[in-house]
């Protein structure tokens, strides 16, 4: 009947019409008897829809192919929308976005996707919600599930990289942090430049710096220069130096503030007692055979600010 679809495997299949089998359907291009240039066209099955429009009673589109594969039940695994091989897997344009065959040639991805002005080439939302390992990265589905961050990428090597004009990788945060970095026995982020600045920080502090326990706040080392470097700001003519006789805490007979007896060589820390007085302190010497030796940084007379 003209009016149905097929119904079993090796039935004339209807357009317009829903049509079942119980088996496969393949559909294999070759090129005709004959044929001089080969295979004629650079597809073998084309869905369109005339002159792309189509009037509908809502004001949804209309998809050229929809795919869906098996769900998941006891003892079967789900099985994919679409499984696509090729030079890409699955290379998508945008409407608008002309399509570049040579760049597909070099791409050569598993999914490529070109977007246009304001519209991503690939869009994913999940937790995650995109997933990528680098080649030889085994997979860890627990490390996946505990972070439900929009990016995700593991790799034997770099996980996330990322190179641009106007900066390499970007974060942005209302209430948090806008780029952390962790780890056990490396710094927890590492910044460096060649020829301009390794780290930069702007804000209000521009950089700080906690240490746990009696650990640093910051630590600054130097190759051959001075270890830190404090900008000066520029400032009226100062009025000729007076000699002074700074007055010192005692320290004697254990007198001294509890500094820390594992301080090491040129360790600088402020102190402020209840009453608001600040005091500076410097690491003369090592934990030795006796514990480390501290000196208070002596200092001119005070002042009120004016600035």
């Amino acid at each position: 009947m003209m009016g149905s679809g097929a119904d079993n495997a090796g039935d004339d299949m209807v357009v317009g019409r829903t049509n079942q089998s119980e088996e496969r359907t393949i559909l294999v291009a070759k090129a005709g008897d004959g044929a001089l240039d080969g295979y004629g066209e650079d597809f073998v099955l084309r869905v369109a829809i005339e002159n792309d429009k189509v009037l509908r009673g809502t004001s949804e589109g209309v998809d050229a192919i929809h795919a869906k594969g098996t769900i998941a039940f006891p003892g079967q695994a789900a099985g994919n929308g679409m499984v696509a091989t090729g030079a890409n897997g699955v290379v998508g344009y945008v409407h608008g976005a002309p399509r570049d065959k040579e760049q597909e040639q070099q791409v050569q991805a598993g999914v490529l996707g070109f977007g246009g002005t304001a519209l991503p080439g690939v869009f994913g939302r999940g937790a995650p919600g995109v997933l990528g390992y680098g080649q030889g990265a085994a997979r860890d589905a627990a490390w996946e599930a505990a972070d439900p961050s929009a990016v995700l990428g593991r790799a034997e090597g770099v996980g996330i990289r990322g190179k641009g004009e106007d900066g390499g990788v970007r974060g942005e945060s209302e209430n948090s942090f806008g780029v952390e970095g962790k780890s056990t026995f490396a710094p927890g982020v590492h910044g460096q430049s060649a020829l301009g600045i390794g780290v930069l920080g702007e804000g209000a502090p521009g950089v700080s710096g906690l240490g746990p326990g009696n650990a640093n706040g910051g630590q600054f080392e130097s190759q051959a220069g001075a270890q830190l470097r404090l900008l000066p700001r520029r400032t009226d003519p100062l009025s000729s130096p007076l000699p002074v006789s700074p007055t010192a805490i005692p320290v004697e007979r254990g007198r001294g503030p509890e500094l820390p007896r594992t301080g090491r060589a040129g360790e600088l820390t402020a102190l402020q007692d209840p009453s608001g007085t600040c005091t500076l302190w410097l690491c003369v010497s090592d934990l030795g055979e006796g514990p480390a030796r501290w000196a208070q940084v002596l200092l001119g007379p005070t002042f009120d600010g004016r600035a």
